[in-house]
């Protein structure tokens, strides 16, 4: 079994190497705003607050789709310019089709021409027939229907979704499974796991689309300054640091990949993205799997309790205490992985101040198997929270838990930006608060019962302008309410 699989994640590397050498002679091209004839841009439909339909780990509730605005509409080309001999709209899909000996010499792509994102979510389904494709981002367009820019790769062929390549450029970054950071040589380097690979896909983590008309894919891009994530059907596939500043890409357009020299039969519907307002300074890896530099433990009783296993930090889970931070950070979002090797209790603490103590004075974003996305008020801390799911210094979380089974990764992110903090778990925001005090503190890693590791943590830094009043904290979002529509970027 073992032989097979790493035939099939071979194969799927030889083909992401492949269609980034295919437009290797456009590696020179100058990056600048996408340029060239299109048709006038249509306004962007809001999506209204429906529940996704293609995450099979989990039904995320209607508030997910808050903030989200179409930008394929379902019933034309309008805002879409490809080639007209290949792409068609019917029945609510946009298809692209290319027959055997009638693939481009070169690859070509469908832009979305309503506009550029920067910091983003995007969302959307698709089906493979036959062949490769990929999505492209902050891509600039130049030439003929070309592009330089990332790709979130898709494939009919199992492995050869949610792939990271940078398309006219430093060609694959980050392989399936992979945690990389692309260096200032714009060479990427392990840095650790995303997921395991053989797990991914003993799991189906993508599905075949064969002959079943309901086998659609969903494929979530996160672009937040330089740091970069990847997801099939709720699956996380990548991610990447790109520390390259003269090859990253910051903004850009949206577009579909035809591949050179391959037949493809591909279908996308329900695409649509959320503009992330905040901007971020450079990613920060604050654990990158080798040893805990920049960390200390709470007192000389805890210098046991925290170790690097197989690139992993361990929490043994006792004695009472954390492992917090050298350094203070006030506001950012703080992306990690955790698992609960067996139940108890964990937990995360932003903003600690004062004197090393059990438990010091902080907002402790819960860690507990089965309560990951609850928040406790420790010591008094200055917030507020939504009286009607909070007992004492408890505030439950907005909806039931997420959280993988026993054993598996979650994807915990936490974002506390001026007053406002949210807590949001496989990607649904889980909690709210807001008006916390605004104060440079540590972040600390519970030891408080429950044997866990974490991995793949990182801080982007919230670059703060002089700010609107922060939203108040909020519960379950009111049936068929929808976002006002999304301004330019």
């Amino acid at each position: 079994m073992r032989t097979v699989l790493t035939c099939v994640l071979a194969a799927a590397a030889m083909l992401t190497l492949a269609a980034a050498m295919s437009d290797a002679a456009a590696k020179k091209a100058p990056a600048k705003a996408p340029a060239g004839p299109f048709p006038p841009p249509v306004p962007a439909q809001v999506v209204p607050a429906v529940p996704p339909t293609a995450a099979p780990r989990t039904a995320a509730p209607p508030s997910q789709e808050e903030g989200f605005f179409r930008i394929f509409n379902g019933t034309d080309m309008a805002n879409w310019d490809g080639d007209p001999e290949i792409w068609t709209v019917r029945d609510g899909v946009l298809r692209a089709e290319v027959g055997a000996g009638k693939a481009p010499d070169y690859n070509t792509y469908c832009f979305w021409r309503g506009g550029t994102l920067r910091n983003f979510i995007l969302k959307l389904r698709y089906r493979i027939r036959a062949g490769a494709t990929a999505v492209a981002y902050r891509g600039d367009h130049y030439g003929s229907r070309r592009i330089k820019g990332y790709l979130a790769e898709l494939s009919a062929d199992p492995g050869g979704s949610g792939l990271l390549t940078h398309e006219a450029g430093r060609g694959p970054l980050a392989g399936l499974g992979d945690f990389a950071v692309v260096g200032p040589d714009g060479k990427p380097q392990p840095a650790g796991r995303a997921a395991d690979p053989e797990a991914l896909l003993r799991a189906e983590y993508h599905k075949p689309a064969g002959d079943d008309p309901d086998a659609w894919n969903e494929c979530t891009v996160i672009a937040r300054g330089n740091h970069l994530v990847h997801i099939i059907n709720g699956y996380q596939t990548v991610e990447l640091i790109d520390a390259d500043p003269s090859g990253r890409a910051l903004w850009g357009t949206v577009a579909l990949q035809v591949r050179a020299g391959v037949a493809l039969t591909a279908e996308f519907k329900d695409i649509r993205a959320k503009r992330i307002r905040a901007e971020f300074g450079d990613a920060v890896l604050l654990f990158a799997g080798r040893d805990l530099a920049g960390w200390v433990p709470s007192s000389d009783q805890l210098k046991d309790a925290f170790s690097v296993k197989d690139a992993c930090l361990h929490v043994a889970g006792r004695p009472a205490g954390y492992l917090r931070t050298q350094q203070d950070f006030t506001n950012f979002v703080l992306s990690l992985q955790l698992r609960h090797l067996k139940g108890g209790n964990g937990g995360v603490l932003l903003r600690m101040t004062g004197p090393d103590k059990v438990w010091p004075r902080s907002i402790e974003c819960q860690g507990q198997a089965g309560a990951l996305g609850d928040i406790w008020n420790i010591d008094q801390f200055p917030m507020k929270v939504d009286p009607a799911r909070t007992t004492g210094r408890h505030t439950r979380k907005l909806y039931p838990s997420n959280e993988k089974p026993l054993g598996e990764w979650n994807r915990y992110e936490l974002t506390l930006d001026g007053g406002s903090l949210e807590l949001a778990v496989n990607g649904l925001v889980q909690n709210t608060a807001a008006d916390c005090q605004e104060v440079p503190g540590k972040i600390c890693l519970q030891s408080e019962g429950a044997e866990m590791q974490y991995r793949n943590i990182v801080l982007l830094p919230i670059l703060r302008s002089p700010a609107a009043p922060a939203p108040p904290a909020r519960g379950p979002a009111a049936p068929g309410q929808s976002p006002a529509p999304p301004a330019a970027p």
